[in-house]
């Protein structure tokens, strides 16, 4: 079987449950974080789930696949939403560290041209990881790099980027390779944002 469409259902199938596990937590918190949460997995295993399907029934990857892409670029922008209701409470000002690690995310995101030829939505997603970097990093100074979420989130946002990068070079999807074993780990780390979120909560 083609290994991608295992890799893409264990995605659909662990942030759909994540997404379950975030109603639930928004439920009994009251918390929008966790609603928040709910839609990023949402949004994420809805573009996955999209291309699951080209692939089952098609037998090959879709030839245009805006359909993911917005999906993925909604996601990341509930991602965003995320880190803003985290901080609501605090007024960011400028720090050069986190304005030079949005710039060298923006770079690389419209280096590699994650969205393939289409400009606008590179530039779109370039806008929405920067601005996830500069929070991050911003909000890691000013805990005194105690902030495990923000951590987390760059993780991912690195992991999101070395997917993409490593999927140039990549040539066969039909096996395991690098490019499976960076998207399966990106895949538990954005699960594990809910965790993690619970534990913000409980500290407070």
């Amino acid at each position: 079987m083609n290994f991608e469409l295992i890799d893409n259902c264990f995605q659909v199938a662990v942030l759909f449950f994540a997404a379950l596990a975030a109603i639930t937590a928004a439920l009994r918190h009251k918390d929008r974080r966790f609603l928040i949460l709910s839609l990023f997995f949402i949004c994420v295993s809805m573009g996955t789930l999209y291309w699951v399907l080209h692939l089952f029934i098609f037998g090959d990857v879709p030839q245009v696949f805006y359909v993911s892409e917005f999906s993925w670029l909604a996601a990341y922008l509930f991602l965003l939403s995320f880190q803003m209701v985290r901080t609501d409470q605090v007024r960011p000002f400028f720090f050069l560290p986190s304005l030079l690690c949005a710039l060298l995310t923006a770079a690389v995101v419209l280096t590699v041209r994650m969205f393939g030829p289409s400009y606008f939505v590179s530039a779109a997603f370039a806008g929405v990881m920067s601005a996830i970097v500069y929070l991050a990093v911003w909000r890691l100074r000013l805990r005194g790099g105690e902030g495990l979420m923000d951590c987390w989130l760059l993780l991912c946002v690195v992991l999101q980027l070395l997917l993409f990068v490593v999927s140039v070079f990549m040539r066969d999807f039909t096996r395991f390779n690098l490019y499976f074993a960076v998207d399966i780990t990106l895949t538990l780390s954005f699960a594990a944002l809910l965790p993690l979120a619970l534990r913000e909560v409980a500290e407070k």
